[in-house]
């Protein structure tokens, strides 16, 4: 996979787009809708999905900055982050909220304004 995407179920709809566009331009994309199972155990499924992924991206917006959720997969991201330097951890604001504090120690996506020029330097990031 080349991409886990971490992103609160406030942001289903906005995530499963942008996911979908990710895919026609050749990105390959783990989020839990597209590889989770009724029955799969979800913290294991996650897990190897974030180990199985080159690049994640943290989807953040107010929803996701309350999630317990996205903070258990931003924890798990920032750490392969830091053990391999390949992997890049990607923050990606789509409403106005402030990153959290590692996250801020790196070069963002601002789609806050929508999908923007920006998108050919995620296109990049994710392809190197």
């Amino acid at each position: 996979m080349d991409v886990f995407i971490s992103y609160s179920h406030d942001d289903a709809a906005w995530v499963k787009s942008f996911a979908a566009r990710l895919q026609g331009d050749g990105i390959k994309v783990a989020y839990d809708e597209l590889f989770l199972l009724p029955g799969d155990p979800l913290v294991h499924s996650i897990e190897q999905a974030i180990r199985d992924s080159t690049h994640g991206l943290l989807i953040y917006s107010p929803a996701a900055a309350a999630s317990r959720w996205v903070r258990e997969e931003y924890q798990a991201l920032l750490g392969r982050a830091v053990d391999d330097p390949d992997h890049r951890l990607i923050p990606v604001l789509i409403e106005d909220v402030e990153l959290p504090p590692f996250a801020q120690n790196r070069v963002y996506i601002d789609f806050r304004k929508g999908i923007t020029v920006e998108y050919d330097k995620l296109l990049q990031a994710l392809r190197n």
